[in-house]
């Protein structure tokens, strides 16, 4: 790549530096041609490559002309032909004085007409994916002007064009009604910028706007948008018009539209200011009766949020939608969330996933992300940090801090695992694309910033400056300098310091931090330093907690300041501290690595009167050698803790000595009866490595039979792992079983079966029936290529396997038909060179095609031999 002359005169630099003087290689980040950038990327001695933020902050945000002041769209969709007919009304001031022409975000469409509302001779110009408007006069400052553009849009094509980057922004699911496995739905997903796939708008987020949306559907279908309903006109011929107002306005990547076959269940929740906010919950209609378990915590998280926050719910409503095929987890859209159809569980699955973190995280962004939004990408903290965070608040408020601070652990821990590869600052202008912003920095490190703010402010600050930036920003677009400034004024404190470290630059504290009592001294020693790579992270300025545990007397709770690279603290003690715990409470963000004496460790893990502490030290444990003392405390841990991560990690520890009788009987009782799957789960990882067969054998069967279905996939390959022998037998109640949540125990028999060759040709016959398009498509594609593996070492098992991908060479999925045609052109016989011939005659889908192609000529070759591996 190219070396700006900056990054030269840098390397010069670090050449010039003493001889011990590691010299970094330095590279500049790809530019997406219309913005300008100057970021550094600098990978450190350990492989960690760092983003240095420039020197100047490039601008991100395209220059608008013009002010959108509220959209009206009137939306007609073809099903037949994965349309959008529509017209887009715009009401708009412009910016400056005299503006001859201005421009909208309008990707892939047919632009049929563009008026002006009371003029003539309005002219437009159409290319890439700009819609250049010129009125018949120039626009005049402090006046406002109607637009109207009729358009046809093609979203699923505008996807995979010159433009895409594939998001489609309008997606049809089964929208002929032919796929038995999916309902007919439609549905949309604008963030970051594919929401100018289906109507013209100005597609970023530095300008708000109202809405109000229209929708001609037919009468079978739900809809949902943005706002209430407050129009539906029969229009005949089993076709419906419904209309959408939404109070307030947001930015356009917030507009959303859903239809389909959906059950509604109504719902409400008295705000703080005394209305009653309607609450929808629409779900496929087999889970109509679960819709209590699944969304039953809404109105409490609407309470929590409006009293934590002081500002009430700001929108008319709010509906949560689960559609099929959703290409995130969640979606925030204005007063309509949209969830992946996983969010619907039965009983079994919903002991492994309640779906609760999605919900309250979704339910958050109304305040922060669409009542205040950022006011560009780089500034995508400014939603989903927040967001991430008060998945973390709504957990401490309803269930306790033990439960906040395992939450947590989770994301310090997704962060570090990403922060292992690279770091970069949270706010960060250096990006190539707005879909790079959406990572751990963004959501889990982010998050944990909040945290460690609210405990250096406290929580009356805190929450005041929370409460002052909405109300402040309310309906505006936001930089993380807003955040700062509302922060400081209601805290009385500078925080340049804290947003500095934090927010605009890379890394994170990263500390040894070695304590110790010296007999007869009276003094407690604790040593912090600071190991991050000082040359590219900061040296970080924190407050943390340090508590000190006596045996005869009141602990004591130390609050220090860590501003140095080494820093050495000492602590007059009344007598030996039983276990001192460096940051008690959790809230130091920071990858800890702790040096205390073992006796102390021992007994936090027991004493300590907080989750996290009791964790920390097991984890510790964990990392010692073999030992009588450590054990017991492991045993007592998995077996007495009152918090189940403590547990299932010290289950989990307990692997080493899983061979020992005491430890082996503990965890086949552990690996049934905790009330906990994951805790289950932990011991049968663990017992699985134990000599004695007589007790794994018997657990791990009576897994088979566990009430979670994770549990369940985990004791299924457990089990053809250690006992290959007798494993299909094993495993014979679950190939009849009804389908589980998300095919996870069906995913997990086709991993072994392939893997481990079991059943032969009723293996294989398993796998083929998994191929059914009432599977999951997960489970269909490793059936596939578990055929495909099967087949090249059995010549029975080939022939089976080519008859049975045969019938599947023109499945309604593409991902399919392609998996399909790669492996028949291993495996295939005549009877699959005919089939795949046949299917490329009618084939449409590009990478499809390819695939046929190259499996035709691949059977014509004959090039595969039976037995040649894999």
């Amino acid at each position: 790549m190219r070396v700006s002359l900056f990054a030269a005169a840098l390397c010069l630099t670090l050449a010039a530096c003493s001889s011990t003087q590691q010299v970094y290689e330095v590279t500049e980040v790809d530019r997406p041609p219309e913005f300008e950038r100057d970021t550094l990327v600098v990978e450190d001695p350990a492989g960690v490559t760092y983003v240095l933020p420039a020197a100047v902050t490039p601008d991100v945000a395209p220059d608008r002309s013009v002010d959108i002041l509220s959209t009206a769209l009137d939306l007609a969709f073809g099903f037949e032909d994965e349309t959008v007919q529509g017209t887009a009304r715009h009401t708009l001031t412009p910016l400056r004085s005299g503006v001859e022409s201005f421009y909208l975000h309008a990707a892939d469409m047919e632009i049929e007409n563009v008026r002006q509302i009371g003029e003539r001779g309005v002219g437009h110009g159409y290319e890439g994916d700009r819609l250049t408007v010129t009125p018949a006069t120039p626009l005049a400052i402090d006046s406002v002007y109607t637009f109207e553009i009729d358009y046809l849009a093609r979203p699923t094509l505008a996807g995979q064009g010159a433009l895409g980057d594939g998001g489609s922004g309008l997606y049809f699911i089964d929208p002929s009604g032919t796929d038995p496995g999916r309902p007919t739905q439609l549905w949309t997903q604008g963030q970051a910028e594919s929401n100018r796939r289906w109507f013209p708008t100005w597609d970023y987020p530095n300008d708000r706007m109202g809405f109000e949306i229209s929708m001609t559907v037919p009468d079978s279908l739900v809809t949902a948008a943005n706002g209430a309903l407050v129009e539906q006109t029969d229009l005949g011929s089993g076709m419906r018009r419904d209309r959408y107002v939404l109070e307030g306005d947001q930015v356009a990547y917030l507009a959303a539209v859903a239809a389909g076959p959906f059950a509604v269940v109504r719902d409400s929740v008295m705000s703080v200011d005394s209305t009653a906010i309607p609450l929808a919950y629409f779900v496929e209609p087999e889970f109509e009766e679960a819709v209590p378990r699944i969304f039953g915590e809404t109105p409490r998280m609407m309470e929590v949020f409006e009293e934590k926050f002081g500002v009430p719910y700001p929108w008319p409503d709010y509906k949560q939608m689960a559609v099929r095929d959703f290409t995130a987890g969640g979606m925030e859209n204005t007063t309509i969330t949209l969830l992946f159809e996983h969010i619907q569980t039965d009983e079994r699955a919903y002991l492994d996933y309640t779906g609760r973190d999605l919900i309250a995280h979704e339910l958050a962004h109304q305040w922060f992300g669409n009542l205040v939004t950022t006011k560009d990408w780089a500034n995508l903290a400014l939603n989903e940090s927040f967001a991430s965070y008060f998945e973390e608040v709504y957990l401490e408020e309803a269930f306790g801090r033990a439960e906040a601070q395992a939450h947590g652990i989770a994301d310090r821990d997704g962060y570090f695992a990403e922060a292992e590869r690279h770091r970069r600052p949270i706010v960060w202008y250096g990006y190539s694309a707005p879909d790079g912003m959406f990572d751990r920095h963004t959501y889990q490190k982010g998050g944990q910033v909040l945290n460690q703010l609210r405990f250096e402010l406290g929580d009356d600050a805190f929450w005041r400056g929370m409460q002052h930036y909405l109300t402040k920003h309310r309906y505006g677009s936001v930089e993380m300098a807003d955040f700062r400034i509302a922060m400081e004024e209601t805290s009385g404190r500078s925080l340049r310091r804290f947003f500095d470290q934090w927010w605009h630059r890379p890394g994170h504290p990263v500390l040894e931090v070695e304590q110790a009592y010296f007999a007869g001294s009276s003094v407690y020693t604790v040593q912090v330093v600071q190991r991050q790579d000082l040359a590219n992270a900061p040296t970080f300025a924190f407050e943390t907690n340090i508590e000190l545990n006596y045996p005869n007397q009141p602990r004591e709770v130390r609050r220090v300041r860590i501003a140095r690279a080494d820093t050495t603290l000492r602590f007059s003690v009344p007598e030996a501290p039983s276990f001192v715990r460096f940051d008690e409470g959790n809230w130091t963000f920071a990858d800890i690595l702790l040096r205390q004496p073992l006796a102390e460790t021992l007994v936090q893990a027991v004493e300590d009167d907080e989750m996290a502490g009791r964790y920390d030290a097991v984890v510790a444990l964990a990392g010692r050698d073999l030992n009588l003392q450590v054990r017991e405390v492991l045993l007592r841990a998995a077996t007495e803790d009152a918090h189940p991560l403590v547990r299932e990690r010290a289950a989990g520890a307990l692997e080493p000595y899983a061979g020992i009788p005491e430890v082996t009987e503990t965890l086949a009782q552990l690996g049934q009866a905790d009330e906990t799957p994951a805790v289950r789960r932990a011991a049968l990882r663990s017992l699985a490595e134990a000599d004695s067969a007589a007790l794994v054998r018997p657990a791990l069967r009576a897994a088979l039979d566990d009430a979670s279905y994770l549990t369940q996939a985990q004791a299924v390959r457990l089990y053809a792992k250690r006992f290959r022998d007798d494993a299909f037998d094993a495993v014979q109640p679950l190939l009849d079983a009804p389908l589980s949540w998300r095919g996870r125990v069906e995913q997990a028999l086709v991993e072994v079966i392939t893997e481990y060759r079991l059943g032969g040709v009723a293996g294989a016959e398993y796998l083929a029936a998994q191929t059914d398009v009432l599977r999951p498509d997960p489970v269909r594609l490793s059936a596939i290529e578990g055929l495909l593996v099967l087949g090249r070492r059995d010549e029975d098992i080939r022939m089976f396997a080519a008859g049975a991908l045969a019938a599947r060479v023109g499945d309604l999925r593409p991902a399919v038909r392609e998996a399909v045609a790669e492996a028949l052109g291993e495996i295939g016989d005549a009877a699959a060179l005919e089939a795949l011939e046949a299917q490329a005659e009618v084939e449409r889908d590009a990478d499809v095609q390819a695939a046929l192609r190259g499996a035709i000529e691949q059977r014509k070759k004959g090039s595969t031999q039976v037995g040649s591996g894999e």
